[in-house]
């Protein structure tokens, strides 16, 4: 602005100043020069409103990198005719690395495990002065750590896991299989073959579902409202403020590290420390220092 305030007093001030002395305003050719200088200050004008609009807009930029203003559209009153220009996602994060403390923070409080990652990658490299890939060996130190009882802790679920499997095979056999429902009826639940019928191979597979199920509907029923009945326990537990055998391992995991750690940040390294590994079809655990610099 204060260029263009020169550039448009320039001239004018050689007018004025011409011939050895000021004219005076109703000296000759004076309105001309009065009505010249008055279009330089309405040409300043524009320019000077121009610049005010590439303000707000670089403005608008900055705080749109700086995550102020998530909504692109800012940038531009038409949404009509938005579209993102290459300058807008040349720096578009492609991790969490590349976010900033703000934006972790919220995705932390809404249980991301990649988000409490990072965070605690950046408390060890306040806290030991390492770099970001020098923090991820001391995050797999505490992985080793934190991971020493993961067979022990995790059994219950495998062995829950195995069970429900091999009883939904075993309860499907033992109502329609031929075989064993023939075998268990007569030998096991001390039933006689329904009238007329010296085998089961005599019978279509509904006509055995319908023999079996005078016995076995008494198990499945019962087992059934067992794990109702549990269901209905652990929901009233949550109503009290109970922890279930999840959340207390959890809890008691977080602890552990914590305690290991005592350097770092309390809440970082429990939030952190409180996940387990991801188990693939085959039941075995992928460890989180397996997974990369770039892994969740």
């Amino acid at each position: 602005c204060a260029a263009a305030w020169r550039r448009a007093a320039a001239p004018s001030e050689g007018r004025w100043s011409s011939g050895g002395g000021a004219s005076s305003p109703g000296a000759g050719g004076g309105g001309g020069d009065v009505d010249e200088l008055r279009q330089q200050v309405q040409e300043l004008a524009v320019q000077c409103a121009q610049l005010a609009q590439e303000v707000r807009t670089l403005t608008c930029v900055l705080q749109s990198r700086g995550d102020s203003h998530p909504n692109l559209l800012l940038l531009d009153c038409d949404r009509r005719v938005f579209r993102p220009s290459h300058a807008t996602v040349a720096n578009q994060p492609t991790h969490v690395s590349q976010l900033g403390h703000g934006p972790l923070l919220v995705m932390g409080l809404q249980g991301s495990h990649t988000a409490h990652k990072e965070r605690l990658l950046r408390d060890i490299m306040g806290v030991d002065g390492a770099s970001w890939e020098q923090a991820h060996r001391r995050l797999d130190e505490m992985d080793i750590y934190n991971e020493r009882y993961y067979w022990l802790l995790t059994q219950p679920y495998r062995i829950g896991f195995g069970l429900a499997m091999a009883s939904a095979v075993v309860g499907c056999l033992m109502v329609f299989c031929r075989p064993v429902a023939e075998a268990y009826g007569t030998q096991v639940a001390g039933e006689e073959l329904p009238e007329g019928i010296e085998s089961t191979a005599d019978m279509t597979i509904n006509q055995v579902g319908t023999w079996t199920w005078s016995w076995m509907e008494p198990m499945i029923g019962t087992a059934s409202f067992v794990l109702l009945c549990l269901q209905f326990a652990r929901a009233q537990a949550w109503r009290l403020n109970m922890s279930p055998f999840t959340e207390s391992m959890q809890r008691w995991r977080a602890n552990r590290l914590a305690r290991q750690y005592p350097q770092y940040d309390t809440e970082m390294v429990r939030a952190w420390g409180k996940h387990l590994p991801f188990v693939q079809w085959h039941t075995f655990p992928t460890y989180r220092r397996h997974l990369g610099f770039k892994g969740p």
